[in-house]
């Protein structure tokens, strides 16, 4: 055969399901290829024939396909490479005067070009000098001791060779030899030593002023302490190993740097490091210098772990509890550890009118991660020597220790702005009477079932307000107006309510008829409240008869269908029931707003309105556009106001198709009449006892003496009064 294709090799991605790959080149046995495994992290895996994959197609000249084994199939982000692996042999032996074997020398010849291609495929993946270019020296004359941990370069001419040692990382740097001697003394002429052989616990350098190749590297060891505002941390040194990237470990110059009798002392905190180092071993110190230190937000101060209520000291801060938490109050100097004195301004930290006069942010300056933060809730105290700070925790991480340098920082609130309405406190007494100067009070301890509302006559800021209360039910509607009751300091807090009757006079505070709409949380006893009243308008006259509209499906309230049935709030503008089968459900949830974000909620709280104990009227839900779907409930229980949605009892009476999640539907309401009043006492019936009379439409039913019934404690006939089909007709059965 002729080989015409020089490929060699095929590379497919993995998925975690394909377990069979093609190669399209020829081999002569299944052992010809090799097949290799590559990660997404580059790790290669050679894999084995029969063991993780067999092969079909050997002496194909299109080539075949390998099939990985159960259990080894390439997995999403692998990559299989198949690559032909025809052995360099020569395995053909002509025999004299033997007739030429053609096939045999085909195949010879066809192993030999496919050698060639392999050596070639490899060849292309090699780092090769151009053809123009010339090199006179393409050995290492370098014993293998001498190139050991070296790396491979050129040298002045062009030619390879190898590099001495690994080039330091990063700053200024300097060659030294390192001692494991701890002591406190020169270390000797270019050698560098600790004073301790735990690296990560070291905590001084002792260098010496002469580097390995006899420099003197006095100065430049003297500069590592040359940044001044950032006495902590004046730069980073690292030592690493000349002959291995992996061996390096890195220190913060955390102090003056000591001029000693030859050699440097450098004051250090450990940082992080990999490998270790031995006795002799060659290594580069390199130095990179920090930046000044910025200007200090705040006031700068130190930490004192002290929790007594006392001065912490000069320039000083503690809290009067170790767990921040639990904190309260907060100890401040007079003055900052620069200095300053801070006291005229630390106490006006509580001069703000509001409940939380501000926030309180403290930061340990050389770990921004340590910090605690509290919001300040009362005027600041003057003691002898440092202001006190009554606190509020609200958020901390890590813990502070001792002498650790501190950014104090303070926002005020703005002051109370003036009250909406009229500014009251809350009482949580129920009773009907005055609940005391200032104060509100509601007839219930659950907001959702108070109906009066008790309001003193003046509010806290001696404002006479019963002229105004006592016009709060002037409206002619049957919703005079409505009432929103917020906590100033939680706005979070608060109850409305409509108001439904009249506003009393009584001595001294006044009664307010209500209905509640909507609260949220609870208020306190002495919680400061702001009373605001909104007016409806009066009834308007009665308007023409308008036209007859067509019937359509998005009559009535215009809403989404959710087909969750859980009882919570599906969202704005959602309608949904509690069962997912319609003739199951028993309770309709209805959000507060229809779809166009209108308030409905005051209109469905009257869906329970009338004295019918059984049918307080029907609700008929139609998908839009699809009249034939639609769902009718009758209301047979009491409507529930749930935090911004209403929860209704219903039965259900009828209904076809089924509703889809995200439906539009209308939402119509009929209420029922009150239930009739009095008792039938006496009656006549002109009949004959055991015959059924009928009484027409129009007609009047007499039930004459004498006829069967008899007098109260005699024995009697049974009338039955029934409704039959005629909706006109009654039947009256004398049995």
């Amino acid at each position: 055969m002729t080989i015409s294709s020089t490929t060699v090799k095929n590379s497919y991605s993995g998925n975690d399901s394909t377990t069979s790959f093609a190669y399209t080149f020829k081999i002569f046995a299944d052992s010809d290829l090799v097949v290799i495994i590559r990660s997404s992290t580059g790790t290669e895996t050679t894999k084995s024939l029969t063991t993780h994959y067999t092969v079909s197609g050997a002496g194909d000249a299109s080539g075949g396909s390998i099939t990985f084994t159960s259990g080894n199939t390439p997995a999403t982000g692998e990559t299989v490479v198949i690559i032909r692996n025809v052995p360099q042999t020569q395995a053909i032996d002509y025999i004299a005067n033997d007739p030429f074997p053609a096939e045999t020398h085909e195949e010879g010849l066809d192993r030999g070009t496919m050698t060639i291609q392999q050596m070639q495929e490899a060849l292309d993946r090699s780092f090769k000098v151009s053809r123009t270019n010339t090199i006179s020296s393409a050995e290492f004359t370098d014993s293998a001791t001498d190139r050991a941990s070296k790396t491979l370069g050129f040298d002045s001419s062009g030619n390879l060779t190898t590099v001495a040692d690994f080039l330091p990382a990063g700053g200024d740097s300097a060659q030294f030899t390192y001692s494991t001697t701890t002591t406190d003394s020169d270390p000797g002429s270019g050698i560098i030593r600790f004073n301790n052989t735990t690296l990560a616990s070291a905590t001084i350098a002792y260098v010496d002023d002469l580097e390995a190749n006899g420099t003197n590297v006095e100065a430049w060891l003297q500069s590592f302490d040359d940044v001044t505002g950032n006495a902590t941390n004046r730069g980073r040194i690292r030592v690493s190993k000349s002959n291995s990237l992996d061996v390096w470990h890195v220190w913060k110059i955390s102090g003056a740097v000591t001029d000693a009798s030859g050699y440097t002392k450098l004051a250090l905190t450990y940082i992080d490091g990999a490998g270790a180092l031995a006795d002799e071993d060659k290594v580069f110190l390199s130095f990179t210098a920090s930046g000044e230190d910025g200007a200090i937000p705040g006031y700068y101060y130190k930490f004192d772990t002290g929790t007594s209520d006392a001065d912490p000291g000069a320039g000083e801060v503690s809290f009067n509890h170790a767990t921040y938490a639990s904190a309260t109050e907060i100890y401040i100097d007079d003055a900052d550890a620069n200095g300053v004195t801070t006291q005229a301004d630390t106490e006006t930290w509580g001069d703000s009118t509001e409940t939380i006069k501000g926030y309180l942010h403290i930061v340990d300056i050389n770990d921004s991660t340590t910090y605690a933060r509290f919001k300040i809730t009362a005027a600041v105290v003057d003691a002898s020597g440092y202001n006190k700070i009554t606190v509020v925790h609200l958020t901390s991480n890590n813990t502070f220790s001792a002498a650790d340098e501190l950014s104090i920082t303070f926002t005020r609130n703005g002051d109370a702005g003036a009250s909406p309405g009229y500014f009251y406190k809350f009482d949580t007494g129920t009773s009907d009477t005055d609940p005391g100067a200032g104060e509100i009070a509601f007839n219930n301890g659950t907001y959702a079932s108070a109906t009066a509302i008790y309001i003193d006559d003046v509010d806290q800021n001696s404002v006479n307000t019963v002229t105004d209360v006592l016009t709060w039910d002037d409206s002619t509607s049957s919703i005079k107006g409505y009432l929103h009751i917020t906590d100033i300091n939680d706005h979070a807090t608060y109850a409305r309510f409509s108001i439904t009757g009249s506003s009393t006079d009584a001595s001294g505070y006044n009664k307010l008829a209500v209905t509640h709409i909507a609260s949220n949380n609870t208020f306190s006893a002495g919680d400061s409240l702001s009373v605001h009243f909104t007016r409806v308008g009066d009834k308007g006259d009665t308007g023409s008869t308008g036209a007859t509209g067509s019937t359509a499906g998005t009559s009535g309230l215009g809403m989404t269908w959710d087909d969750s049935t859980s009882d919570a709030d599906n969202g704005n503008g959602k309608i949904a029931w509690n069962h997912a089968t319609i003739a199951s459900a028993t309770v309709l949830y209805v959000d507060d707003v229809d779809d166009a974000g209108a308030t409905i909620q005051p209109f469905v709280d009257t869906w329970d309105a009338v004295t019918n104990t059984t049918s307080k009227g029907y609700v008929q839900i139609t998908k839009e556009g699809t009249t034939s779907t639609y769902a009718v409930f009758k209301v047979s229980g009491a409507v529930t106001d749930a935090s911004g949605y209403s929860k209704i009892a219903v039965t259900h009476v009828v209904s076809n198709g089924s509703f889809t999640d995200g439906d539009g539907v209308g939402v119509q309401f009929v209420q029922s009449g009150n239930d009739g009043s009095g008792d039938m006492t006496s009656f006549t019936l002109a009949g004959t006892s055991g015959v059924n009379q009928t009484i027409t439409n129009g007609n009047t039913l007499r039930i004459a003496a004498g006829t069967g019934v008899t007098t109260t404690g005699g024995s009697t006939d049974t009338v039955t009064i029934a409704l039959v089909e005629d909706p006109v007709a009654l039947a009256i059965a004398l049995g």
